[in-house]
């Protein structure tokens, strides 16, 4: 037997159908028509495209993990008070006999504190992620088990009520309650598989509190077969050691995570940079405000920018940042789906002299800007089909058009989950040969694929020519 697979009558670039054959994990051969070899497997794609497979540049591994176990507490499973009440008194607890909630937003209760979740949820400790990430909100019964109740040596960042007890709110302090939990990594098979089934074959997880326990779960799950993925793991100075190549995981850039309200001083910042970049490092920004933004562009104009530096999100970009990111030649990955899902809350709440500059797309692309898109899971939709289709619509979930002239056209929009791993840019969809044999098998032929890009045509995802999904039909 050859040990090789031949995958039949795929649509490889929109022309003519051909055959390609996988060996040793990498197409070794494109052809109008190849004979099967003694032995050989025949995979069929009859006619549908075949597209290399979709790299997402910017998740979070272990958070998506937990919110495949947590209850949907916002939208758009949940949009007012009375869902979240109905999900809350629905909900079994889990591990430790916690309840945990995930994706709220104060769209659906403004201000809800530990006594609006004791009458909605009296019996077992509860607690719920704001969708921001920065926020978690514990009713009474999750305060007394971590010894919050009264306040009394209570961490900077749990917010108090007048009478000085806590409100359940607590900011900043996602590192404290892991500890004090003594929470276990999440089990990724399912995430893995979830990924797979979109056709995912690589990921870049941008945790920015990434160190070695993150690093040894993820390449367990990848050793065991739970994660079939590649992973691109940034993370705090804790990984400088890990190595930079490497064929399943591999240490990715230095995540500095700027929040508005909490600048340091510039010089303290741009000697973070340049440490990074004086070990062969590149830096990735979270900037979600403009001066965020401002900021991270000022501390690397004084480093230097290294080729693979990059901006995560962007998420307020005006005409002057969009040129001097182009001029300091960095990246951009962002999250153009957020139009869709967060939309009708920023005609809401956001200040229209920044609304025109929100989750810019095609202006990054007009520029020269090396741009790419990642799902931000769990804080975004995980699919990254659905992120193309509101790449190209931009429309909120009641239908307004937000930015229209930042729309990407459809080869555009799927371009947005390819190229290199290290280098997030536009890239070619279509394998080569002598390519890894990462593929995502479509239904559907090339051009009616480009007028409905979804995720339900997945058919199957190989990773180095090994089958990690398949569709039963």
């Amino acid at each position: 037997m050859s040990g090789s697979l031949l995958l039949r009558a795929a649509g490889t670039d929109g022309a003519a159908l051909r055959d390609l054959r996988i060996e040793a994990g990498r197409i070794v051969a494109i052809a109008p028509r190849l004979e099967p070899l003694a032995g050989e497997r025949v995979l069929e794609a009859h006619g549908g495209a075949v597209i290399r497979g979709l790299h997402d540049h910017h998740l979070h591994l272990l958070a998506s993990a937990r919110a495949l176990e947590s209850i949907p507490c916002g939208p758009p499973a949940v949009r007012d008070e009375a869902a979240l009440q109905r999900a809350l008194g629905a909900a079994r607890p889990g591990a430790g006999g916690w309840i945990r909630g995930v994706g709220f937003h104060d769209s659906v209760v403004p201000g809800i504190d530990r006594h609006w979740l004791d009458r909605a949820c009296p019996r077992h400790p509860l607690r719920i992620q704001h969708r921001s990430g920065m926020l978690w909100i514990l009713n009474s019964a999750a305060l007394v088990r971590l010894g919050l109740d009264t306040g009394a040596d209570a961490p900077a960042g749990v917010e108090r009520l007048p009478d000085g007890t806590p409100s359940g709110r607590c900011y900043g302090l996602d590192g404290w309650l892991a500890e004090r939990l003594g929470t276990p990594l999440p089990d990724l098979r399912a995430l893995g598989a979830r990924l797979a089934a979109f056709g995912v074959t690589g990921v870049t997880d941008a945790g920015a509190r990434n160190g070695p326990a993150e690093w040894e779960c993820v390449a367990g799950a990848q050793a065991s077969g739970a994660l079939p993925q590649r992973v691109l793991m940034m993370g705090s100075e804790a990984l400088d050691a890990f190595p930079v190549a490497g064929d399943r995981l591999a240490r990715g850039p230095l995540k500095i995570y700027l929040r508005e309200s909490e600048f340091g001083a510039l010089d303290a910042l741009v000697d973070r940079v340049c440490a990074a970049h004086a070990i062969g490092r590149d830096c990735a920004f979270h900037c979600v405000t403009r001066a965020e933004l401002l900021f991270a562009l000022a501390a690397l104009e004084q480093a230097g920018a290294r080729h693979g530096d990059r901006i995560e999100h962007a998420a307020v970009c005006d005409d002057e940042a969009l040129a001097w990111i182009a001029r300091l030649g960095v990246r951009v990955v962002s999250q153009p789906h957020f139009i869709a899902e967060r939309g009708d809350r920023y005609l809401q709440e956001v200040d229209p002299a920044d609304r025109p500059w929100l989750w810019r797309a095609a202006s990054f692309l007009a520029a020269g800007v090396p741009f790419a898109a990642g799902s931000d899971a769990p804080y975004g939709a995980l699919d990254p089909w659905a992120v193309m289709r509101a790449a190209r619509e931009r429309r909120t979930i009641t239908g307004c058009c937000m930015g229209p002239g930042e729309a990407l056209d459809a080869m555009q929009a799927l371009a947005l989950f390819g190229a290199d791993a290290h280098a997030p840019g536009p890239g070619e969809p279509w394998p080569r040969e002598g390519d890894r044999a990462d593929l995502c098998i479509l239904a559907l032929p090339w051009q009616q694929l480009l007028r409905d890009p979804d995720s339900r045509h997945v058919c199957a995802t190989l990773i180095e020519g090994r089958v990690v999904h398949q569709r039963a039909d």
